[in-house]
């Protein structure tokens, strides 16, 4: 069954709360298409109505014209407290928005070209066009691409957004512009380089950059869970479906690559974007990282999946992510001492996680792929935890043998990841066992004294790329940064996530993603 907009909408909201939850982007999108301004009368909606009059103002640094009606369903709220004859709200917009680009600038991004298009509407001037008017419930922003200067690069267009924010549950006017203009001005920001990488680096990238411009906002905080329910979904294609809370949550990745690698690594993947322009986002950032960090998209996906281990209540000072505990825990699969599954499936950029007991001496693991697959690109990663924290982490990488352990007497827990960096390709699967010390297993305990490196205690001698479990610095997972090995591409396509997506997977837990905002258009 095809869910119309509002539908699906509800559906995704669990109670109905009109905020809290990404942008529909594709579905709303077809109800506001990418032609025609809010001020042309055969403009699709939301547009002003005929007899509304419009008025604009310019932005105090000059960048931005803010339209606006005192009118009618497109009203803006009339407040004027300064007496400036410019509404507050209006005057608010304006203000955020110089303040989202000017931060933007100054980490290095470009903003979009002028707009001025002596042939049709271009707002009245070159600047950046921000239109007023009521979504109706149904969206709250929506950056509307028009143009292009140089084929498929350097494109330009307009903003949408909510005139009044009534009814969508904000807890102020300044959080909701702040949120709306980071997030929708980054995808302007995005069109100025090249506009088509794709939901996951469109969407997972602007989630990053509300974030990056201000942290207590907590945008990303509550889209996580959108990807950590379902780390086994393939991070390099779009999920098909109602997957949008997956491509939002996705903004998790980018949050890791820029606290690992620091923001020129965003920068500069929106600059390669420009350089190849047919290539996909994985290899863009593949291209940076190899070129200017001494790394790959491999050994930073394997590292993102090493932090993952430590968020929300086990979120540990030293290691991963800055603020890991506001994030949503990743999803594992249960399970015994000793435990062999003889046929596990993991896909290309994606991790399967399992947990066991601790308190034996030592938990081990291992994960032999099945005949005629290559172990290029293949990670285990074991780690020894209790409730609230990550104690210590192994880590073994392909194509060597993956066999890892780490003491676990002070555990309360052990998880173990199977881990696959590749940029594309179809899935993988190998035999993965996990036994204690004692037991009888083909997997038990390594007989070595090196059992994994405490959380917070760099072990400045480990290589990640040796056969012998490598060990990983809880604040800095060590990169196989001298292994000049390129990622296997073996063709194919994956289907992403399992037989449900990340939304309805939230949604049939019984939770749902927390209900924050209503669904914006990109």
């Amino acid at each position: 069954m095809t869910l119309g907009v509002p539908t699906l909408l509800l559906l995704l909201a669990g109670a109905g709360t009109p905020r809290g939850l990404p942008h529909e982007r594709e579905a709303v999108q077809k109800l506001v298409a990418e032609s025609g301004r809010p001020t042309s009368p055969g403009a699709p909606s939301p547009r002003y109505e005929p007899e509304d009059t419009v008025e604009s103002v310019v932005s105090p640094g000059g960048r931005f014209r803010i339209h606006f009606t005192r009118q009618g369903t497109h009203a803006v709220p009339p407040a004027d407290a300064d007496g400036s004859g410019v509404p507050d709200f209006v005057e608010l917009v304006g203000r955020t928005y110089e303040r989202v680009a000017t931060f933007y600038v100054d980490l290095g991004f470009r903003l979009p070209p002028d707009d001025t298009n002596p042939a049709g509407d271009d707002g009245g001037d070159g600047r950046f066009d921000v239109y007023l008017v009521d979504f109706a419930r149904i969206g709250d922003g929506a950056f509307r691409q028009e143009t292009c200067l140089e084929g498929v690069t350097r494109c330009t267009g307009f903003m949408l957004q909510e005139n009044d924010f009534t009814g969508y549950n904000y807890p102020s006017d300044a959080e909701a512009v702040e949120i709306l203009a980071s997030h929708e001005f980054f995808h302007a920001v995005q069109a100025a380089y090249r506009p088509d990488l794709g939901g996951v680096a469109s969407e997972g990238t602007a989630v990053w950059a509300t974030e990056r411009f201000e942290p207590a906002l907590d945008d990303l905080e509550h889209f996580t869970r959108g990807y950590m329910l379902t780390p086994d979904s393939t991070l390099v294609l779009d999920p098909a479906g109602p997957g949008v809370t997956f491509i939002y949550g996705a903004g998790l990745f980018f949050q890791f690559v820029g606290e690992r690698y620091g923001d020129g690594a965003l920068v500069a993947l929106l600059e390669e974007s420009v350089r190849q322009p047919e290539a996909r986002w994985p290899v863009l950032l593949d291209t940076c990282l190899r070129r200017d960090f001494a790394s790959s998209f491999d050994a930073a996906f394997a590292q993102f999946a090493t932090w993952n281990l430590g968020t929300g209540p086990r979120a540990t000072p030293g290691f991963g992510y800055a603020r890991g505990e506001g994030y949503a825990p990743v999803a594992k699969t249960a399970a015994e001492l000793p435990t062999t599954i003889d046929r596990v499936r993991v896909a290309a950029a994606a991790s399967r996680i399992f947990e066991v007991p601790g308190g034996a001496s030592f938990v081990g693991a291992s994960f032999e792929p099945e005949p005629g697959i290559d172990p290029a690109t293949v990670h285990l990663v074991v780690a020894a935890v209790t409730d609230d924290a990550v104690l210590r982490v192994a880590t073994v990488d392909g194509p060597d043998a993956l066999r890892a352990q780490v003491a676990a007497d002070d555990a309360t827990r052990v998880m173990v990841a199977v881990v696959d960096g590749r940029m594309e390709g179809l899935g993988r699967y190998g035999r993965l066992c996990i036994a204690a010390t004692g037991q009888s297993a083909s997997c038990a305990p390594l007989e070595s004294t090196d059992a994994g490196t405490d959380a917070g205690t760099p072990d400045a001698g480990a290589d990640a790329g040796t056969a012998d479990a490598g060990t990983v610095d809880a604040g800095r997972p060590v990169d196989p940064i001298d292994d000049p090995r390129t990622p296997s591409d073996d063709g194919g396509c994956q289907a992403a996530g399992g037989p449900l997506s990340g939304a309805l997977v939230a949604l049939l837990l019984g939770g749902g993603l927390r209900a924050r905002r209503r669904s914006r258009a990109r």
